[in-house]
């Protein structure tokens, strides 16, 4: 096995800046990030990390070993994402306290989701994955609260108007992801 030579002049290292203000973009990403993006694109900013404590940008790596993922999040878990080691994709990136950008609708982190279904009538809660997405599938996925999981498919299975709550998180889904792992429990175009 090839080992990576650290890199002594740290100067010319381009630190990735996450975007806390970046607009949430389904199909495309959040927070600087995109999908479009792969392992290559983080592999001066992972090496750094292993041989300094504290790297400029504040992006933190982790390898998780259980599921073969290089997880990386922001210092404060505003933005959190995850690369597939096998295809070297990133294929989901969540946003969550601290997180300032907003989706087209002008729903971000910290709205009301009756505000989000209000002013986007493709959302709802999905019965299948109990989370609240558009239909057809566009890789938004608007996470709900555990405790409120069972009242909400409740609500949605009854054709009732859901309760109310803050939003905490906001994932995007690759869609090659996405219709590889909920293939018959989302609806794609």
């Amino acid at each position: 096995m090839k080992a990576r030579k650290r890199i002594e002049n740290t100067e010319v290292l381009e630190f990735l800046k996450p975007d806390l203000l970046a607009e949430i973009k389904p199909y495309f990403g959040l927070g600087g990030f995109n999908f479009n993006q792969n392992i290559k694109d983080f592999e001066q900013n992972w090496t750094y990390s292993y041989f300094e404590k504290e790297i400029p940008n504040g992006l933190n790596f982790k390898l998780d070993e259980n599921y073969f993922y290089l997880s990386v999040n922001t210092r404060n878990n505003e933005i959190h994402f995850d690369i597939d080691l096998f295809t070297g994709k990133l294929s989901s990136i969540i946003c969550g306290k601290g997180y300032k950008g907003k989706l087209d609708i002008g729903v971000g982190i910290g709205s009301s989701v009756k505000e989000a279904l209000k002013k986007d009538k493709s959302l709802g809660y999905n019965l299948d994955t109990d989370w609240i997405d558009r239909t057809p599938f566009d890789g938004l996925i608007i996470h709900v609260p555990q405790k409120l999981q069972a009242e909400c498919w409740d609500c949605a299975s009854r054709g009732i108007e859901l309760p109310d709550f803050e939003i905490e998180h906001i994932e995007l889904i690759d869609l090659d992801f996405a219709k590889k792992f909920y293939e018959g429990e989302l609806y794609f175009e």
